[in-house]
């Protein structure tokens, strides 16, 4: 089995059995490896940003947009999911009406504790937490590092970013709805000046 495909087990093993059996089946397929590249298209109800964010928005652009750049309502949006060298990339295009579109790059792979990592553009790692509630899909960030060196040979160095520093506390929910719908909700809260960046909105397979 490739890591990529380990992302699965990686989720089911973190979550637990009984709280991987409680998520709606379209969830555990979609959070399976997938065999092909598959775009969920929809549109976000909201993208805010606080004065803060979208400082932090405009700096972050110097190292690959690991933050869309950007505030709207009703934006349409296009969710890529695919395999990946070592894991599943969601990558979040964000098609502005009035300017070019924004693409925010993430992978979630396993790592080697076992525990699972979000990659960001420049090298910026984000440890996550997952759990299941009443159904719900959720991944909260443990902190914010720089990951020097290589993976593949295990020599590797984690630069941790002061929690000052950092965005903030990132909370994702994948919610399922009917008819293939899916919520996608992520919320950013500084420890100092609370939250940074807010967005929502609904998508379903492409075709579907």
């Amino acid at each position: 089995m490739t890591r990529a495909g380990a992302l699965h087990d990686g989720l089911k093993g973190v979550l637990g059995e009984v709280s991987w059996q409680r998520l709606p089946r379209a969830v555990q397929t979609r959070f399976a490896h997938p065999a092909v590249a598959v775009d969920y298209v929809g549109s976000f109800d909201i993208v805010r940003a606080s004065t803060l964010g979208r400082l932090l928005a405009r700096f972050c652009r110097l190292i690959g947009t690991p933050v869309v750049p950007k505030t709207g309502s009703h934006v349409p949006a296009v969710v890529h999911v695919s395999p990946s060298g070592d894991g599943v990339a969601w990558n979040r295009e964000y098609r502005w009406p009035d300017s070019a579109a924004s693409l925010v790059c993430s992978t979630k792979i396993v790592g080697t504790d076992g525990g699972l990592i979000e990659k960001l553009p420049a090298r910026l790692c984000m440890p996550l937490e997952a759990y299941e509630r009443n159904g719900v899909l959720h991944f909260v960030s443990r902190g914010y590092c720089f990951e020097l060196g290589s993976r593949s040979t295990g020599k590797t160095l984690k630069i941790w970013l002061p929690s000052w520093v950092s965005p903030g506390t990132t909370h994702v929910e994948h919610e399922d709805e009917d008819n293939g719908w899916f919520r996608f909700t992520m919320t950013v809260t500084h420890p100092l000046f609370g939250e940074v960046f807010h967005q929502t909105g609904r998508f379903r397979a492409a075709g579907g």
